[in-house]
């Protein structure tokens, strides 16, 4: 039987970089194992064009076989991963931001549990009773018991 894979799509042996930055999941194949930390870290600013900047502080972690996020501080730090895995799983913090950049759709869950909490809190002020009252109430109180009531 031929092997009518294309040379060019056949990635065996070939390690995979699979990086996400926020909810934008990106799987890189590398041909040069020998890559560098700052290579990749160039790697990514092209990748996400857009989403990072040369002045952005960029943090690389990437997921252990405990399923642990390890930081990538340097090119043997880098080089420790790649031995690891032949599948390279890689998170981005930008900007010393230790949570994933916000996607569309938590902005927009986020938005409407805000309105639902000004909702809540407009209708438990409806059943709070009003200042006034309570202040006359005690007046009442007060008058009643300087009255001998």
């Amino acid at each position: 039987m031929q092997n009518n894979i294309d040379p060019h799509l056949d990635l065996t042996g070939k390690l995979i970089i699979k990086v996400s930055l926020g909810d934008d999941i990106r799987r890189i194949p590398i041909h040069n194992e020998d890559i560098t930390y700052d290579e990749l870290v160039l790697m990514m600013q092209r990748v996400y064009r857009g989403k990072l900047g040369t002045n952005d502080d960029i943090i690389i972690k990437y997921k252990d076989e405990d399923g642990d996020l390890i930081t990538i501080f340097d090119s043997s730090d880098l080089s420790f991963a790649i031995q690891c895995s032949r599948i390279l799983k890689i998170t981005l913090f930008v900007n010393n931001i230790p949570k994933p950049l916000e996607s569309d759709e938590v902005k927009l869950i986020k938005r409407e549990l805000q309105l639902i909490r000004d909702r809540v809190n407009r209708l438990l002020d409806r059943l709070e009773p009003p200042a006034t009252a309570v202040s006359s109430s005690t007046d009442i109180s007060s008058k009643q018991v300087n009255n001998g009531g």
